[in-house]
């Protein structure tokens, strides 16, 4: 078969004469006169007609699911969305969890649990009003009750208080970054100058209060309703773990603190049972 098409290709510009021989009958002889050229021609133009037909059944009847589905792109594209949105949530829950093991740490090592007090809550504090407030009374066996102890009467009101959203900003100054998670900047930055006060938005309790290299002091309050905010690159602190906090209340000065900082400013983040949220939905200037 080889050597018939070679010599139908060498030939394929003359005129050759095609003889068909049938055993069974040895005197006829079937002769035909064609080009070698139009040969192919013709071959190669049903070859191609079959090859659209073959190419319209498969788009245009359920044949073609079988080699290639139009919903492919579409579900590559959900596969990788929720990927993203996995690695996300993913990220959150390490933060979380970071948060978490922090607080664990201050309420294991700290000697002494007893909230810290200053002279504003003296009126929480009188006998007097102990007494006619039903907040500060335990009721034990009929007929008989206990006062409650200070800090457990001052911690039963300040966790009372749910904050008041939106808050003013905690320092003075112009936002300079925006709440970029994409990028791990969990909060914001507000420009400002050397030694401004660093306002507390919401009563609460401070449980951390440190220093680091990156981040100069750092102070986190947790408030009410599972919210916690934290205040970086502060110069100086003026509450440490285990205070009680107001709303209003200073809590240190900003500076230029911290190998990551570029100038004075304030970093404040705002997390939410310990999803960090963006804190330009909780404040108003």
């Amino acid at each position: 078969m080889i050597e018939l098409l070679k010599k139908l290709f060498e030939q394929r510009e003359k005129k050759i004469t095609v003889i068909l021989l049938d055993d069974s009958k040895p005197d006829e002889d079937n002769s035909y006169k064609v080009y070698p050229r139009g040969l192919f021609a013709a071959i190669l133009g049903i070859s191609g007609f079959f090859a659209v037909i073959v190419a319209l059944i498969f788009m245009l009847t359920p044949l073609g699911g079988l080699l290639y589905s139009t919903d492919d792109a579409e579900i590559r594209a959900q596969i990788l969305e929720i990927t993203d949105k996995a690695i996300a949530l993913e990220d959150s829950l390490q933060q979380r969890d970071a948060q978490l093991r922090e607080m664990k740490n201050i309420m294991r090592l700290s000697i002494d649990t007893t909230l810290a007090l200053d002279q504003r809550f003296d009126d929480f504090l009188n006998q007097s009003n102990a007494f006619q407030n039903p907040d500060f009374i335990s009721y034990g066996q009929p007929g008989t009750f206990e006062r409650l102890s200070q800090n457990e009467v001052l911690f039963s009101n300040v966790a009372k208080s749910v904050p008041d959203f939106p808050a003013k900003y905690p320092v003075k100054g112009s936002q300079t970054r925006g709440y970029l998670p994409d990028d791990e900047h969990y909060g914001i930055d507000i420009a400002t100058k050397s030694n401004e006060p660093v306002v507390n938005i919401a009563d609460g309790s401070v449980f951390n209060s440190s220093w680091t290299i990156n981040n100069g002091y750092v102070i986190s309050v947790q408030h009410n309703d599972g919210i916690v905010t934290t205040y970086k690159h502060l110069s100086t602190l003026n509450k440490k773990e285990g205070d009680l906090v107001l709303k209003g209340d200073i809590l240190g000065e900003v500076d230029n603190a911290g190998v990551l900082s570029t100038g004075p400013h304030l970093h404040f983040e705002l997390w939410k049972n310990g999803v960090p949220q963006n804190p330009e939905i909780y404040l108003i200037k």
